[in-house]
């Protein structure tokens, strides 16, 4: 019998929940490179250190460097094993907090800490599903990848709390009576709570196992064992360039894509700013950005209940449909303030904070969760590490991007025609998830592998 498929014992389970939470803890790091900008970025921008343009490029480093952490990502992966890779990734992240902290606004200096930071979050974000995915059986494989996303949205709000109460002790950014050497000190408090988790991360990892994938891999390879083909399978069909290699990719790599052209990771980074610019004050952007990512917790954890009762289609379809309206709100609350009909004030601030809630919700109860089980399960094992660090490549390539220029975009074209071209990047991808996504609830890794060789229905 399989051995994802046997009885567990206790001491398995108790290793199942233990390896559960790590990898969870990894997704919280992967949150706060995400979140801590957003807390830091208003004492930062009131600093006058940088120009809107070198803003993006602080803001957007931390993706760029997650787009290169996950080149090397699937060789690490193969040849140090999965534990050694997150260890790397763990190790990584820490040593970005100093060079951010001591860049004391050095522009290159802080955008090579932030680099640091984000290629940390590369790494992890490929190794960790995989790892998941290798070691978790096919009924437990959804709530246990899940639980990177949930964590992840759990380091959203610890940071975000973090900005909240940096901003009480401190003052606000806004503020003229906070000096400017009290501001320096409260985004540099962001960065170094941030570290907090890292810590404790770092000294779990010891306590995980290899993945027994990667462990016969490699024993298989000390043997000198090379897989036979089957006598009725032609080798021309295992190349590389076949159906059950190339549908699945592009799967994998449309659907990360998409998440990402959502604007999720760079319009978090923004959000307390556009919360000031859609007439949020001070502290109450701090507020509102809190609350999304308290939703964006809560509807993580509902997905993560559902997501191997309901499937991973049911969930896309239903998740990229709200995104598609959330965005078309803050869009809206825009095109009012923008064109003059009414002035930006608390009511259009909570309305765009309200249509945010829909967007973060309902990305959290489907692409949130889902995104990092199709980027583990759709990939076939001879392709998983390399494959699902390519796709992570373009995914954050994407994200990259859009963080990059957000600013410069939002000054050509102003803020609502961004987050309507937003929501119209989300209507591909409810059609890829509506017409093309396969159903993978329940099923073996193998299983899957199968269904894209044209082997099951």
């Amino acid at each position: 019998m399989d051995t994802q498929t046997t009885t567990l014992s206790a001491s398995a389970k108790r290793y199942t929940i233990y390896l559960m939470s790590m990898a969870g803890l990894g997704g919280l790091l992967y949150g706060i490179d995400v979140g801590a900008i957003a807390s830091a970025l208003p004492y930062i921008k009131a600093l006058s250190y940088f120009s809107d343009a070198k803003l993006s490029t602080v803001v957007g480093a931390v993706l760029f460097g997650s787009v290169i952490g996950s080149l090397p990502a699937g060789v690490f992966a193969e040849w140090l094993g999965r534990k050694k890779a997150i260890l790397i990734g763990s190790i990584v992240f820490l040593s970005s907090i100093p060079m951010i902290v001591f860049s004391n606004g050095n522009y290159g200096v802080m955008v090579a800490g932030r680099f640091v930071q984000g290629a940390s979050a590369g790494l992890l974000g490929v190794v960790i599903p995989m790892y998941l995915a290798e070691c978790l059986p096919p009924e437990s494989r959804g709530k246990g990848t899940g639980l990177f996303q949930l964590f992840l949205t759990i380091g959203l709000v610890f940071m975000a709390l973090v900005g909240v109460g940096v901003t009480k002790f401190f003052g606000p950014a806004d503020s003229e009576a906070v000096s400017a050497a009290t501001k320096v000190s409260a985004w540099k408090t962001v960065f170094w709570l941030s570290a907090i988790p890292g810590v404790i991360f770092l000294f779990g990892i010891f306590g995980l196992k290899e993945s027994p994938t990667w462990l016969k891999k490699m024993a298989d390879k000390a043997a000198g064992i090379v897989e036979e083909k089957k006598k009725d399978e032609p080798a021309a069909k295992d190349s590389l360039f076949s159906r059950k290699y190339i549908y699945p990719f592009c799967l994998a790599v449309v659907v990360l894509a998409c998440t990402q052209a959502t604007g999720i990771n760079s319009v978090l980074n923004y959000s307390v700013d556009i919360f000031n610019k859609s007439g949020l004050p001070g502290i109450v952007a701090n507020y509102a950005d809190t609350a999304i990512k308290i939703v964006n917790l809560v509807m993580t954890i509902l997905a993560v209940s559902l997501v191997d009762r309901k499937g991973r289609t049911f969930l896309l379809k239903m998740g990229t449909l709200g995104i598609i309206v959330g965005l078309a709100g803050v869009g809206t609350s825009f095109f009012v303030i923008e064109k003059g009909i009414c002035a930006a004030s608390q009511v259009t601030g909570w309305a765009t904070a309200i249509s945010f809630m829909v967007f973060i919700g309902f990305f959290a109860s489907g692409p949130g969760v889902c995104v990092w089980l199709a980027l583990s399960e759709l990939m076939p094992a001879r392709i998983r590490a390399n494959g699902m660090a390519i796709a992570l490549l373009i995914n954050q390539g994407v994200s990259t991007t859009i963080a990059s220029v957000f600013y410069p975009w939002v000054n050509a074209v102003g803020y609502a025609w961004v987050f309507f071209t937003l929501a119209g990047f989300t209507v591909i991808y409810f059609i890829t998830a509506a017409f093309f996504m396969p159903e993978t609830k329940g099923k073996t890794l193998e299983e899957i592998e199968q269904y894209f060789a044209g082997k099951k229905k």
